[in-house]
């Protein structure tokens, strides 16, 4: 069973666990300093499993939960970047996840077992230093 959000038309299994937040991060702090290019990335805490932020362009931000969308109750379940540092694969506790692997650009998969993207939960930023991720 799927449970469709309806602002960005993608399905997501039900059984990821939601947990509500918002918050607010400056990235001229130092452990930001990555998203200040276009292109950088990085890993906090929040949502499910932690949550990876990523500078597509100038003004846009994605954030994707880490929680990986196959097999939801696998404790193993989690994607981190590959070699490359663009792509996102779950090969969480020594290679054991499913290695299902997810474009950074729009959380789509590119190769299975996987068929729902990764979630991702909304960005609002205000064009100088203020990010700020949430799914309320």
């Amino acid at each position: 069973m799927a449970l469709s959000f309806t602002g960005c038309q993608k399905q997501y299994p039900v059984n990821i666990p939601y947990k509500t937040f918002d918050f607010t991060i400056n990235i001229m702090e130092p452990m930001f300093v990555n998203l200040q290019a276009v292109g950088g990335s990085v890993i906090i805490n929040g949502g499910s499993r932690g949550i990876i932020i990523y500078r597509v362009s100038i003004e846009q931000f994605n954030a994707y939960e880490r929680h990986c969308t196959y097999d939801c109750e696998n404790p193993c379940g989690m994607v981190d970047f590959d070699t490359s540092g663009i792509i996102l694969v779950d090969n969480d506790c020594g290679g054991s996840g499913c290695g299902s692997k997810f474009n950074i650009i729009d959380g789509s998969v590119m190769n299975g077992p996987a068929q729902y993207p990764l979630i991702q939960y909304t960005t609002s930023f205000d064009g100088m230093a203020m990010l700020r991720v949430f799914n309320l």
